[in-house]
């Protein structure tokens, strides 16, 4: 019996914390297992780099100034270029980032990152980077994850896909230098969401004066198209701004000021509390047992805010190895799951053309309901079980899923399938219908698109 707990433990842990398993991969997992998945080097992806990114974006506004000043009759076939390099990357990095998530031993990490990508929600549609949310992920939140968060705090808050996502680049303090020669002022949206989504929550009583005081001490946090982040203390509002009993800044206010108080929110007990309950929300359940979330704020605050703790505080409560399976896989996470099952290779995954990136992946997931490379708003995805259940999502999850059990090169027996795919997590109904499918390859789309294999 131990051997059989053991081993549905095992399996739960694949599918609650992980990508799902693979084909001959087994891990027995635990949190200590969990926790040195953390540990093993990053594996590289060729995610295009931000810098990328931000040339062509400088490229782009140089041949727009250059066509309104009438040095350039028609620079469209230069822009043209420019945005096919940017499709054809952001492709690419679409293979890449699936083929990392169907390559890694366990997912955790991937899990992770996807967690807190989400959680500092941001993407580049309506600014300076058509394509650049890959980018973002992969400087500001990817290295950080088992840090601490004051560390990812601040790099998710000054980069620029966040400020141009937030629209901070246009935010003036209005008694700076450039604020009182042009009239320009505040922009409070980085500061909003930064105390509501990102450190707080929205239950923690803030007043819309602390969010007017926090957008005054962001000023001076931007970036331009030639170097990326910078201060800049011509547009800083100066002297001394209180924040909850605490004042920032001088004359002249500088960027450890604003460090200084990012860092401060980041050990505050709202914010230890916010973030308790919106991970144990995710991997969990909608309604986490209260002393779960409790044990992880309480080592969130011992530990100054260590995030590999605070996933080891949630990883060592025996609440998280309970059945059932209660939250749904996200689009993507649910696409590399099946891809692993499927003992699809990584190499197969990148080796995909862009027409077929186009098909086979991005529009897909689009249907899901996650395309790439956006968030519906700065509050990221819903993360509640039922968000991505909706009949347009679900028919396209089992158009996609009957379509990958038809182009495999060979298709696997049902049942040894289900076993692959769950573990010992199938429930008697699964495998009841398996049993009656009239193909082998009707028989793994089943499973593919069945509420077992889509719950985590």
């Amino acid at each position: 019996m131990y051997g059989a707990n053991m081993a549905r433990a095992s399996s739960l842990g694949q599918i609650r914390f992980g990508l799902g398993p693979r084909p001959g991969h087994a891990p027995a997992l635990d949190a200590a297992a969990l926790i040195a998945d953390l540990d093993r080097p990053d594996p590289a992806a060729n995610i295009t780099p931000f810098a990328v990114r931000l040339e062509r974006a400088a490229a782009r506004a140089e041949l727009r100034r250059a066509q309104r000043s009438g040095a350039m009759a028609d620079t469209l076939a230069e822009r043209e270029a420019i945005n096919r390099a940017e499709v054809r990357d952001s492709q690419a990095d679409l293979r890449a980032q699936l083929a990392r998530m169907v390559a890694a031993p366990v997912g955790f990490r991937e899990r992770l990152v996807a967690f807190w990508a989400n959680h500092f929600a941001a993407d580049s549609r309506g600014g300076h980077f058509r394509f650049a949310r890959a980018s973002y992920v992969e400087d500001a939140i990817r290295p950080h994850i088992a840090t601490d968060f004051a560390t990812l705090l601040r790099a998710a808050v000054t980069h620029p896909v966040m400020q141009g996502y937030l629209n901070q680049n246009v935010s003036v303090g209005p008694f700076s230098l450039l604020g009182r020669r042009t009239g320009r002022g505040l922009n409070e949206n980085l500061a909003r969401e930064l105390l509501e989504l990102h450190t707080l929550g929205a239950q923690a009583g803030y007043s819309q004066a602390d969010v007017t005081q926090m957008a005054r001490l962001l000023t001076g946090i931007t970036f331009d198209l030639e170097q990326g982040y910078f201060f800049d203390a011509r547009i800083a509002e100066p002297g001394l701004i209180e924040i909850f009993g605490k004042r920032y800044g001088g004359r002249p206010v500088m960027e450890r000021h604003v460090f200084e108080a990012l860092d401060d929110l980041a050990l505050r007990p709202e914010t230890a509390a916010h973030l308790a309950g919106k991970l144990a929300r995710h991997f969990l359940a909608d309604d986490p047992d209260a002393g779960l979330v409790a044990h992880m704020q309480a080592r969130y605050l011992e530990t100054g805010g260590n995030l590999r703790a605070l996933h080891a505080a949630m990883l060592e409560h025996p609440m998280m190895w309970q059945p059932p399976l209660r939250k749904t896989r996200a689009p993507i996470a649910w696409m590399a799951a099946s891809l692993r099952a499927t003992g699809t290779a990584p190499d197969d995954i990148l080796a995909l053309s862009g027409r077929d990136t186009q098909r086979l992946l991005r529009r897909p997931l689009q249907a899901m309901g996650a395309a790439w490379e956006t968030v519906p708003s700065p509050a990221g995805y819903d993360d509640s079980a039922r968000a991505w259940i909706t009949a347009q999502a679900l028919a396209a999850r089992m158009s996609w899923a009957m379509g990958l059990a038809g182009r495999l090169p060979r298709t696997p027996d049902p049942s040894d399938f289900v076993t692959t795919a769950m573990g010992d997590m199938a429930s008697p109904a699964l495998l009841r219908v398996v049993r009656g499918a009239e193909t082998r390859a009707q028989a793994v789309g089943i499973i593919l698109s069945s509420p077992d294999f889509n719950r985590c």
